[in-house]
């Protein structure tokens, strides 16, 4: 017979837990990328504050392909760790 743990989370909480256990699961397929299920999404506002430009001259990026983001339905976004990556292999601005 199994025993049984009854316990209570936040939402939060059980957010993480499920976060943590997500990541560890892709993680372990072979072959897959390592993947950082927690990292977040920039919006652009965020993510000319975070390049130190104003947020024109991301667009003018975004709109050359110049610069790494998703689209989320209209809206764009951005993972800091590929601005980082970005930047560190010189972005060409």
């Amino acid at each position: 017979m199994a025993n049984t743990i009854k316990t209570t989370y936040t939402d939060e909480e059980f957010r993480a837990l499920i976060r943590n256990e997500v990541q560890a699961v892709l993680n372990n397929i072979p072959g897959m990328p390592k993947v950082e299920v927690n990292e977040g999404y920039l919006t652009v506002k965020e993510a000319a504050e975070f390049l130190k430009i104003v947020t024109g001259s991301l667009y003018n990026l975004i709109s050359q392909n110049k610069v790494p983001y998703h689209k989320s339905g209209k809206k764009v976004l951005f993972k800091k760790s590929e601005l980082v990556e970005w930047l560190a292999n010189g972005p060409g601005i």
